[in-house]
């Protein structure tokens, strides 16, 4: 009977976790959520480790911005080690549209607090981004 090569078990098993991995942690959201989170962010291409946390941290440093600062900084070009919070806020809309419907609410409810501060005024009308 034919049986798998060593190398293909060893990659089906959970990897180690190494003391220097730390998983950043989100105010308001669940171990299992964070555990799904840092598993979508060493799965896909386009995240990596930490990548929903900085997301989160720059749209909730930018909407607590006085509202006449807008990003990049008028008169400045565009800085390049400060993260574009519209593009965090794209990206952890698609994190939201990966994640399970659990760990999507916990998330939804955790960014519904920072886009309350960015527009407060309800609009039942309004669509989908931008926020």
């Amino acid at each position: 009977m034919p049986r798998k090569p060593p190398g293909r078990v060893r990659a089906g098993l959970p990897r180690p976790r190494r003391p220097y991995e730390k998983s950043p942690v989100i105010d308001g959201l669940s171990a299992g959520t964070l555990a799904e989170l840092a598993r979508l962010e060493r799965t896909r291409n386009s995240l990596w480790p930490g990548a929903v946390a900085g997301a989160v941290r720059a749209w909730a440093e930018h909407v607590r911005l006085p509202r006449g600062r807008t990003w990049p900084h008028a008169g400045y070009a565009p800085c390049h080690c400060c993260p574009d919070p519209w593009e965090s806020r794209e990206l952890l809309d698609e994190v939201t549209r990966a994640l399970s419907r659990r760990g999507a609410r916990e998330l939804r409810r955790v960014l519904a607090g920072h886009d309350h501060l960015w527009d407060p005024v309800p609009r039942p009308y309004r669509s989908e981004g931008p926020w």
